[in-house]
């Protein structure tokens, strides 16, 4: 039965909550100036006064981006209430102090200095960005309690827009030739608002070019300008002009000599350390010992010798180098010399080896809302340079394992899961391909692995599904990155079922399907953007897409029974989609994420095999819910089975979450989360009766989403990132209609209610 809120509901709730927020009253209402001197005041914030409003275009926002640059920030109301609640000053050390300096913010005061500072920086921002000949005052308020605010009066005329622009030309040398064409492809562009950061990037710009051209000395500054303000018509003319040396050579490049091996530490010890010189086509080589082989060395040096310089091909052999994983550091100077007439520039390039081994080891916890434990051990063993040439070996092995404690009828381990990975990445494009002499930035590499996994249900089923991958991966830019593999094979086994689960396929034609024993031809393609960057206070967009089919070769090679070598063989085209956002803040962070995708099975195939199938919930997922155990659509799991088998897939996923993250202490995070989806058959293949509220619906799918909440602790360690959530679903979907939302339930939870919907989460890890 549902409950309302009434007076008494309302009492409850005070009674329950009343002293929490007295406290949280009163903690951050605490004197704000308890700690102050005599002669010291509070600064209680800025504010922006426009004098001349009607002459600024875009008033909000100037104010906004004013505001920034007034020193020093003011003190968050509820961390001062926190420093001088806890801060104790005649000691140095203590559990209150310590408290203050984590949680806490001393009084931000006031002085003359941040006023100048903060007026300084106002007119060059107002001058950098147009605002020509503006002038920036202030005044101050004494408020009550020894505080402190500043109002900044801003007098512009407005800001300018760019007017003409033209490339000044007083000789016909090469650089001048080579430059003044690029003029038509200027970011200096007439219309658009005066900006001095747009000066700076066409002058690195056309910097760019003239060394991409050979101009070796080329810098910034010769690239200068002249800005001509038109106060009447609010324009700023701008001439450009190369203010280039009597002496401007173009270099090209001599033999390069690789230090494959070098230590930091090598020209001290040069009198100890015995070095050999390979003389390798193009390359001279000078190590120790043979760290990494020449060809690779050689195929991701972008110039060879006799080469015209271009600073943008040696940023990519620099990149490629570290790109390989085998060095630490890469670092690179030129020798000048001349021969005959012409300047070369003499690579000498110092490579520090890297670690080439390393071993690692995860542990991840959950608890359910059925009283499911599960726990999964990891461990990978990673060797970057096996053959001495950059190849890499990943070895990955992981066990699982899922219990129900206080349920003594049922056996002590559910499930357990073995899984077993190796792969072999080379770097370069392998077969059919052949070995090219550059690339972009990134060094593309090709992929072969072989894969186990061995799935035992107690009391159900054994199933082992085997896999081999033959595949290409390449970066085209910072953002982009494809994975493409032609010959993707999987086979998959039900090695024995138990009587009950015969009695369960029985009953259920589509699991009987999912559960054949499969032969799994496809070709994938996968497309990953990801505009992250990393240490950078930048909000960023991230997709990956991937499209798999299957089936279509196996169907041309199979015979008139409809097999391939005597199995049974899938076909299906399956799309998946991730698209995620994240702002991020100094001290807090909002991650959106929304995971979309769909299967569909045809001709030799009415069910997607049980390993493509999807499904939702668990540490990663909708972490309200059991993993597996929502779905599809509005079907409830078997009430005979629920206590032992979860396995709720289907043909179409719907997920999407948002966290709030927020710094507490040092490695130390909290966090905020809703969790939304479900997934749903695509269609209802046997024209089952309990299967109709699984089939996708546009006019009720939304209606069938599961919802959850939860708050979330995080403790970074650096090397590892250990997660704990508490979830409690909002939404049941499984429910009837109407009475699928617990909100009324959560107000009123006794402690059974608590025992069966609250799910706990211990994992490595964002979950996304």
């Amino acid at each position: 039965m549902q409950q309302s809120f009434d007076i008494a509901t309302f009492v409850k709730i005070i009674r329950r909550y009343g002293i929490g927020l007295c406290l949280l009253w009163l903690l951050t209402s605490c004197q704000p100036t308890k700690y102050l001197a005599e002669d010291q005041l509070l600064y209680d914030g800025a504010g922006i006064d426009l004098l001349q409003p009607d002459s600024i275009r875009q008033e909000a926002l100037l104010k906004k981006q004013l505001l920034r640059y007034a020193q020093p920030k003011k003190n968050s109301k509820t961390q001062l209430g926190i420093y001088n609640t806890f801060h104790r000053p005649k000691k140095e050390k203590g559990l209150f102090n310590w408290i203050a300096d984590r949680l806490g913010q001393p009084p931000r005061i006031f002085s003359m200095a941040d006023l100048t500072r903060s007026r300084a920086l106002m007119e060059n921002y107002l001058q950098d960005n147009g605002y020509f000949n503006s002038q920036v005052s202030s005044d101050t308020s004494r408020l009550s309690g020894k505080r402190v605010r500043v109002r900044y009066q801003i007098n512009s005329h407005g800001r300018y827009d760019i007017g003409r622009v033209q490339f000044l030309r007083d000789t016909n040398t090469a650089i001048q030739k080579l430059l003044q064409p690029q003029a038509e492809k200027s970011l200096i562009r007439p219309g658009k608002a005066y900006q001095l950061s747009a000066l700076k990037a066409e002058r690195s710009r056309l910097t760019g070019i003239a060394r991409n051209q050979g101009y070796y000395t080329f810098r910034p500054d010769y690239v200068y300008y002249f800005v001509d303000n038109l106060p009447r018509s609010k324009k700023a003319d701008i001439y450009l002009r190369i203010n280039e040396p009597e002496s401007l050579d173009r270099y090209y490049i001599d033999t390069p000599l690789i230090y494959p091996t070098y230590q930091l530490d090598q020209l001290e010890r040069a009198n100890t350390v015995a070095l050999d010189t390979l003389n390798y086509k193009d390359l001279k080589i000078i190590q120790t010992q043979t760290y990494v082989k020449p060809a690779p060395l050689e195929r991701i040096i972008t110039q060879s010798a006799s080469a015209l310089y271009s600073e943008k091909l040696q940023d990519q052999t620099i990149n490629h180098l570290l790109d390989l994983g085998v060095f630490k550091f890469v670092n690179v100077k030129y020798e000048e010399h001349i021969r005959r007439d012409t300047t070369f520039l003499r690579p000498l390039i110092y490579l520090t080896p890297a670690l080439t081994q390393n071993v690692n080891a995860e542990l991840e916890a959950s608890t359910e809302t059925t009283n499911f434990l599960g726990s999964a051990l990891r461990g990978s063993y990673t060797h970057r340079n096996l053959f001495k040439g950059a190849e890499r070996l990943n070895i990955s092995l992981s066990a699982g394992v899922e219990t129900q404690i206080n349920n003594p009828q049922l056996p002590f381990i559910n499930t357990l899961e073995l899984s077993a990975q190796a792969s072999l990445e080379f770097p370069g494009f392998l077969i059919p391909f052949r070995k090219q002499k550059s690339y972009t930035y990134y060094v593309p590499r090709t992929k072969v692995s072989l894969s186990n996994d061995y799935q035992d249900r107690t009391g159900f089923f054994t199933i082992n599904a085997f896999r081999a991958e033959f595949g290409y991966q390449w970066q085209e830019n910072r953002y982009r990155k494809h994975s493409f593999q032609p010959l993707s094979m999987n086979l998959v086994r039900l090695l024995n079922t138990s009587a009950d689960f015969e009695a369960i396929l029985d009953q259920n034609a589509r699991l009987r399907q999912s559960f054949d024993n499969i032969a799994i031809l496809s070709m994938l393609y996968r497309f990953t953007y990801n505009e992250q960057e990393i240490n950078t206070l930048k909000n960023y967009f991230y997709f990956q897409g991937t499209i798999e089919s299957s089936g279509n070769v196996a169907d041309l090679l199979a015979g008139r029974d409809g097999q391939l070598f005597g199995t049974q063989f899938s076909q299906f085209l399956k799309l998946d989609a991730d698209l995620r956002y994240t702002i991020l803040k100094p001290t807090q962070s909002w991650v959106g994420r929304l995971a979309l995708g769909l299967g569909y099975s045809y001709n030799n195939s009415n069910v997607m095999p049980y390993t493509k199938q999807y499904f939702v919930g668990g540490a990663n997922s909708i972490r309200a819910f059991q993993l597996r155990g929502l779905g599809p659509g509005g079907v409830a799991p078997d009430s005979t089975l629920s206590s032992n088998f979860f396995d709720q897939t289907g043909d179409i996923k719907i997920e999407a979450n948002l966290e709030y993250r927020f710094d507490l202490l040092p490695y130390t995070e909290g966090a905020l989360f809703t969790d939304v989806g479900n997934v749903f058959f695509l269609r209802n293949s046997e024209n089952e009766e309990r299967f109709q509220e699984a089939v996708f619906r546009w006019d009720r799918f939304y209606q069938q989403l599961a919802v959850g909440a939860g708050v979330g602790l995080r403790l970074d360690l650096d090397f590892v990132l250990l997660r704990f959530d508490v979830a409690i679903p909002l939404q049941q979907p499984s429910r009837p209609s109407g009475q699928r939302w617990v909100l009324d339930e959560i107000a009123f939870a006794k402690k059974s209610w608590r025992q069966d919907n609250i799910a706990y989460n211990l994992a490595i890890g964002y979950p996304f």
